[in-house]
């Protein structure tokens, strides 16, 4: 078995009041497979998703979607030789298991859903651990790839403060 690891985080952000995640790594190699890339977010720049919460509405069950909507994310592998048609597996992971911050207060990520625009990843809440799978056993030619927007439950009522944290999306072969 041989395992190769790619990561790209997203920032999440979330403001109870007082752009966009990028990270792109390709990895490329001889061998099977040639090439592993994993993107979150924006073509350039960074980009974070941020959840404003007024104060008056903490923790009074309202979910609150995530600015920007839509973050993309795309996943691809390609092996080097024809005969394999170009296909491998894969399965994409999650850590979401450092809780989002403020000082010393915190949110727990499980309080964050996301949907899917197409499915492709699927919609779903993280569970606060470091190798959730988000997209299980894939076998494909070149790319899967979607847009999610981030929900945030918004069922506590949490002290004031820009709450920050991210979360760490990786890609890797059986």
């Amino acid at each position: 078995m041989q395992r190769i690891t790619l990561a790209a985080v997203i920032f999440l952000a979330l403001l109870v009041y007082p752009g966009t995640v990028l990270a792109e790594i390709t990895f490329t190699f001889k061998g099977a497979p040639a090439e592993v890339r994993i993107r979150v977010g924006a073509v350039s720049g960074v980009t974070t998703v941020v959840h404003a919460v007024p104060l008056s509405l903490s923790g009074d069950g309202t979910p609150i979607s995530g600015a920007p909507a839509g973050v993309a994310i795309e996943v691809s592998t390609r092996r080097e030789t024809s005969r394999e048609m170009n296909q491998a597996y894969y399965i994409v992971t999650a850590d979401s298991s450092v809780p989002l911050s403020s000082g010393l207060d915190t949110i727990p990520f499980t309080k964050i859903s996301w949907t899917s625009q197409d499915g492709d990843i699927p919609a779903g809440r993280f569970d606060g651990t470091s190798a959730q799978v988000i997209r299980d056993l894939t076998r494909a030619r070149w790319s899967i790839s979607d847009r999610l927007t981030f929900i945030y439950d918004n069922d506590q009522a949490v002290p004031a403060g820009t709450y920050t944290g991210t979360v760490t999306y990786t890609i890797w072969i059986p």
